[in-house]
């Protein structure tokens, strides 16, 4: 889909404003609408098929979420990823991740630990989307398992917030030419400590692993900095 289609034509009964906040939401974190983009009213309006009042709404949602700013008398553009924003992100997500692990191991069935077997491997034609969706999936199951539903729906938030920064640093390191196995390792080894009760062992791989990811954001964004 490009930004020209209208989306909204398949809503079905979904209500308006939501299905509009829903379609600019996801096209910033997909970066469909980049960082420091500007975005104006009318032109989405006309996309959309709609008139400005929803699209108005929308706008508005999404600068509580610091994903839009609002710019006077010029409009709105979308919020820039900030290097110290993302930091902070991290350092938020490896906490809560960390405690993950520990409330897992403890409550967790065997049966709900098997589930993560199919996080053991991962194949796409698409890389980019493709890893991104089985990252976000692996992530967003770990959170699910802790049992704990306000961590996991800031979990949640907190991995869709920073997918744009996940993104921008997947196009420009090494998962791209094909080292994604590197992650998915990491991975497995989460879901070995998971699987075999050893709380202490994944609380310092998950820890690692989310120290590893930032690097690899944090490396990207500097690079697009220093190069702009």
């Amino acid at each position: 889909m490009t930004l020209n289609e209208n989306p909204l034509q398949t809503t079905g009964n979904q209500l308006l404003r939501e299905a509009v906040y829903e379609q600019l939401r996801a096209d910033i974190l997909s970066c469909r609408l980049s960082p420091g983009a500007e975005i104006r009213e009318a032109e989405l309006a006309a996309r959309f098929q709609v008139s400005k009042s929803p699209v108005r709404d929308a706008l508005m949602r999404l600068e509580r979420e610091a994903l839009v700013i609002t710019l006077p008398r010029q409009g709105y553009r979308v919020a820039s990823i900030s290097l110290t924003d993302v930091q902070d992100m991290f350092h938020l997500r490896a906490a809560l991740e960390r405690a993950c692990m520990e409330r897992i191991v403890r409550l967790a069935t065997d049966d709900q630990l098997a589930t993560l077997e199919a996080y053991r491997v991962y194949r796409a034609d698409d890389w980019e989307a493709g890893f991104v969706a089985y990252n976000r999936s692996f992530h967003r199951k770990l959170a699910e398992l802790a049992a704990n539903a306000r961590m996991r729906d800031q979990l949640g938030e907190l991995i869709d917030q920073m997918e744009r920064a996940v993104l921008m640093s997947l196009s420009n390191v090494n998962v791209k030419k094909g080292n994604s196995k590197s992650i998915v390792d990491e991975h497995c080894r989460i879901i070995d400590a998971l699987q075999g009760r050893q709380q202490k062992l994944a609380e310092r791989l998950a820890e690692r692993h989310i120290g590893s990811a930032a690097k690899r954001v944090n490396d990207a964004i500097s690079r697009l900095v220093i190069a702009g």
